[in-house]
């Protein structure tokens, strides 16, 4: 069943890997209700075999735009090793074939549909083949004959050991002339044999706890340990953000600012704020997303305290502490 974002939702998204340095100064901190986050019910687990309402199997034709269209993930193969160049070691090429067919009596256009995978329990984000040059969200209109369909293929990457675990697929479908898409979930496992068994259940924080150590759940906020990479003033940290759906219908995303403050003083090292413009698609029903965060490190904070603040929509704020590298 497809559902379309409602006007109310955020339009926001959560800037992945995106390097933004500042000051405490000059940064514009948002409101929050000063209350510590309480736990929340796990996600709801669900076999292979048995889905949330609203996500289906990979092959099955999902309406759009009131049954004028159906949109089908066709699943997501595993490529030949050297199929796409660039490919890093520990990892394989995948590709994720959407069907779009026209269900009326006339030529139209198709929608455009832009198609993210996530994996595993935590929800990691697949990425994109630097040569997926027929990427979905760069596709021009296409029409489509009465009766027909055209299809649209991503490439992805993902590392070995998702083989075997499930993959949610979340395809956005935006009809001509509407700036809203109907949001398709799909979910199958990949190809392969799990190496260890997967859990969809993460844990809330206990309750009443309003500083929350790196790498544990706070409510429906989880941020991992913050790892550091690069020598002197290059070096560079890198976190992990995920947010767990613990509801039966969509999240607009993680929507979520997460601020890095070093040291005792808790100088702010820098923001990651939601920007207009990043693929980051919606959360489908009791599932959970995971996007790495990257950052500048202050040389001389590495080694020492950092605490994270990770602030959503509406100005509530999670608190994370632990150290720096």
């Amino acid at each position: 069943m497809s559902v379309r974002l409602r006007h109310t939702l955020p339009t926001v998204l959560v800037a992945g890997a995106l390097l933004i340095s500042g000051c405490a100064g000059s940064d514009s901190d948002p409101q929050a209700d000063g209350k510590p986050t309480t736990s929340a019910p796990a996600a709801r687990p669900s076999s292979s075999t048995v889905l949330p309402h609203g996500i289906v199997k990979p092959g099955t034709a999902l309406p759009v735009g009131d049954g004028a269209w159906t949109v089908t993930l066709q699943g997501v193969e595993r490529l030949p090793a050297g199929a796409v160049p660039g490919v890093p070691a520990g990892s394989s090429a995948y590709t994720a074939r959407v069907t779009v067919a026209n269900q009326r009596a006339q030529v139209a256009t198709a929608p455009r549909t832009a198609v993210t995978a996530r994996y595993g329990a935590l929800g990691h984000t697949a990425t994109e083949a630097a040569d997926s040059s027929t990427s979905s969200a760069k596709d021009e209109p296409q029409q489509v004959r009465p009766n027909g369909s055209v299809d649209r293929d991503l490439k992805l990457v993902l590392p070995d050991q998702a083989q075997g675990l499930p993959v949610t697929v979340t395809v956005e479908a935006t009809e001509e002339g509407l700036a809203e898409p109907e949001l398709l979930f799909f979910e199958g496992a990949l190809p392969g044999t799990a190496a260890s068994p997967d859990t969809r259940a993460p844990q809330g924080a206990p309750t009443g706890q309003s500083v929350t150590p790196l790498g544990q759940w706070n409510g429906q906020v989880r941020v991992g340990k913050v790892t550091v990479s690069g020598e002197g003033a290059s070096r560079t940290g890198s976190l992990e953000l995920s947010v767990v759906n613990r509801s039966g219908d969509p999240m607009p995303g993680l929507g979520t600012t997460v601020r890095i403050l070093t040291g005792q003083d808790l100088h702010l090292a820098a923001t990651v704020r939601p920007v207009y413009g990043y693929r980051d698609a919606a959360i489908a029903p009791y599932r959970t997303a995971t996007q790495s965060v990257s950052f500048r490190v202050p040389e001389a904070a590495v080694g020492g305290p950092v605490t994270v603040e990770a602030v959503d929509a509406g100005g509530s704020k999670v608190t994370f502490d632990g150290t720096l590298g």
